[in-house]
């Protein structure tokens, strides 16, 4: 009985610069994973390979969708082929972008797995996709213009330098993807086959990371049609969460989170998790699956213990999919969490036809169509016999050059691994001679200062006899720097910072910044100075001890005063839109990642210090959720009034959250109140749709 023939299915995914990849079998049915592998590239693929100019972060009301549209048209949809929006020999003729140590890796890489003898799955660039959710209600008859029109400019329609595509739920909702540009995994695959192999690859299909897990999950689980299931999926650049109910496609919301301590990186996504239900009012928190870097056990006993009770947490878990026998202490249930979204590219390259798995496909559609087998004519075959009578006979020594090539190709591998592994100790011994050397250099500045006769003595003692004349005044902060030292501190009279400034050689007034704390304004300054001459310090000395009591030396110091006014309020009024805007990014940093307690402070204090700046009216916003967040209702109420009173971009987004006040309160016709003037005032805001369900939900209690 001849043997079944293994098909096999490669899923290569990116993220960041880690390249993972899924090698699956099938035979007979059975789906086998054979190796997962992952190497961490050390530079992009390509020199273009950037993010887009201009795209922004969505904040916490915005989603990965756009706003849902309810117009009707008569025609029934019909989703062009993608090749209608390429150049016809775009494929073939791609710019050559420079050669990057990246691609090498990625070839080196490769070089482990078969490609010429099975399929190839990609995944798409995730910086590099627009999204577009449509309702039940709207006809799909011209969704491809809706496409261009809501997420295109002309100039990208006119280049033709872009894919679309869409998944489709049950009651005919769905989520609608545009990529734009060119996908850089494919293209490099292309580029190393040259190299690689002389047989070219055969390229099966390009999903969003998206498509992927929702397939893996419909797959592999069965859950009751009224049950929400929410996907997180953790990994270095990529992180999201994605909400499913009856298999079908709910929403979908970005993870934004910077800090890289587990601790902190865990708590920052529970946060965003228990924030993303509260304000869609779903019970996402019922059904958790765990995908990605971060699903191990520690993982899951994290979120179980910040779970209430009938909660279910679990890593993903691949019931349909076998481990290769003899793999099972390599390839464990961690490590199947972690290769998700290559796993479920090869899957559904080894069963296309599985109703579970999205028919949608990113890849080009001349691609797909030079793959397919060749028909042969009757005089076709007598052009085969002669090429195949030609290729016999130089094939015995084909073969054996073929092996000569691959036994010098191994090995160029193994000495490429060693060299890597050796670049890997020459960094990190760079890395301690630079330290060795910074701790040498500190050394001399130490001793530099305790050479020159206590420098640092005659500092403190000046600034301590200048204090004392000048009342209500104090350091923060002292620090040494190259070639000098900076003072920071604070004061009630902007005259003690020109006398500060004077203390100490090539004294410069670098910030000045005022405050107004209820009734008392306060000044704060940022000084720097160079070292005294140690050969002067006795004079100096001497000088800063004789207190100023003529009338001319006052009068001197008065006109002083006068000249350099002006000079310090212009630097008063200094301080850049980026610096404040990065401040202000900085804080809402804090605030997704779950320290709300700082994140009120800090959005409070900027405010005080920037009240007549853009960003203060956002802030002031925040400062309203962290107390919201914080079960400060009361209080929160109060800033989110004057948030509406002010009629800005945020007002839909403070009535819910002014009902959502009430409502935790108890008070419930305050609460449906606020909910109904949100839809009155705003009744296409997407935030229309969420008040009108808990109007529903308050009144069927």
């Amino acid at each position: 009985m001849a043997k079944t023939k293994e098909k096999l299915a490669f899923g290569i995914f990116q993220d960041g610069l880690i390249i993972k990849v899924a090698q699956l079998a099938c035979e007979k049915g059975i789906v086998k994973v054979q190796s997962l592998e992952e190497t961490i590239l050390s530079s992009p693929l390509f020199l273009k390979e950037t993010v887009e100019a201009g795209k922004t972060v969505p904040t916490i009301e915005e989603e990965i969708s756009i706003p849902e549209v309810t117009e009707l048209d008569e025609e029934t949809f019909d989703m062009p082929e993608i090749s209608e929006f390429e150049q016809p020999d775009e494929i073939e003729s791609t710019e050559k972008d420079e050669v990057l140590p990246g691609l090498k890796d990625l070839q080196n890489f490769m070089q482990q797995f078969p490609l010429e003898r099975g399929k190839i799955s990609s995944s798409a660039n995730d910086e590099q996709i627009s999204y577009f959710q449509f309702d039940p209600s709207f006809n799909t008859g011209k969704l491809v213009k809706k496409l261009q029109n809501e997420l295109l400019t002309k100039e990208e329609i006119k280049a033709k330098n872009y894919s679309m595509d869409y998944i489709l739920n049950l009651d005919k909702s769905g989520l609608a993807f545009v990529h734009r540009g060119k996908f850089t995994l494919f293209h490099a695959l292309r580029d190393i086959n040259l190299v690689l192999s002389k047989e070219k690859y055969f390229y099966s299909n390009i999903d969003t990371n998206e498509v992927s897990l929702i397939n893996i999950v419909r797959h592999n689980y069965d859950f009751s049609p009224d049950e929400y299931v929410l996907i997180i999926y953790i990994g270095v650049d990529y992180k999201v969460g994605i909400i499913l109910k009856n298999k079908n496609h709910i929403k979908t919301f970005p993870i934004i989170v910077q800090d890289t301590d587990p601790d902190n990186l865990r708590q920052a996504i529970y946060s965003k998790v228990i924030m993303e239900q509260d304000i869609s009012d779903i019970p996402i928190t019922k059904n958790i699956i765990l995908a990605g870097d971060y699903a191990t056990d520690e993982d899951i006993e994290f979120f179980k213990s910040n779970a209430t009770e009938g909660d279910s947490i679990t890593k993903l878990d691949l019931k349909h999919l076998y481990v290769q026998e003899g793999l099972e202490e390599v390839i464990t249930p961690d490590k199947i969490a972690r290769f998700a979204i290559p796993i479920a590219l090869a899957w559904k390259t080894l069963q296309t036809k599985n109703k579970d798995f999205s028919p949608c496909n990113l890849l080009p559609s001349k691609v797909i169509e030079n793959q397919k087998y060749f028909k042969i004519v009757w005089h076709g075959f007598i052009v085969l016999a002669a090429i195949f009578y030609f290729a016999f006979s130089g094939t015995i020594k084909n073969l054996e050059m073929q092996q000569e090539i691959k036994e010098y190709t191994n090995m160029n591998y193994r000495i490429e691994r060693e060299l890597t592994q050796n670049r890997v100790l020459i960094k990190r011994l760079n890395e301690i001679k630079k330290k060795v050397s910074d701790l040498e250099a500190n050394f001399l500045k130490v001793e530099k200062i305790t050479d020159k006769k206590n420098q640092w003595n005659y500092i403190l003692h000046a600034f301590t006899r200048s204090l004392q004349r000048n009342q209500l005044s104090w350091i923060t902060n002292l620090t040494s720097k190259n070639g000098g030292f900076q003072v920071y501190g604070y004061t009630t009279s902007r005259r003690s910072i020109l006398e500060f400034s004077r203390l100490f050689p090539e004294g410069e007034i670098s910030s000045v910044l005022k405050y107004d704390l209820e009734d008392v304004t306060v000044w704060k300054f940022d000084l720097t100075f160079s070292y005294p001459d140690p050969e002067e310090l006795k004079k100096a000395k001497e000088k800063t001890t004789k207190e100023i009591t003529s009338e001319e030396e006052a009068q001197a110091i008065t006109t002083e005063v006068e000249d350099e006014k002006s000079a310090i309020e212009e630097k008063i009024e200094e301080v850049p839109p980026a610096v404040i805007a990065q401040e202000y990014s900085d804080i809402v940093q804090i605030y997704f990642a779950g320290d709300i307690n700082s994140a009120l402070n800090k959005f409070t204090e900027f405010v005080q210090k920037y009240p007549k700046n853009d960003l203060a009216y956002n802030a002031n916003y925040f400062v309203g959720e962290c107390l919201y967040l914080l079960n400060r209702t009361q209080e929160a109420k109060r800033v989110l009034e004057e948030v509406y009173k002010m009629k800005g971009n945020k007002t839909p987004d403070a009535l819910i959250m002014l009902g959502n006040c009430s409502e935790k309160e108890k008070d419930f016709k305050s609460a449906k109140a606020y909910w109904n003037q949100l839809i009155k005032e705003f009744p296409k805001n997407s935030l229309a749709k969420a008040a009108k369900y808990k109007i529903q939900k308050l009144e069927g209690k």
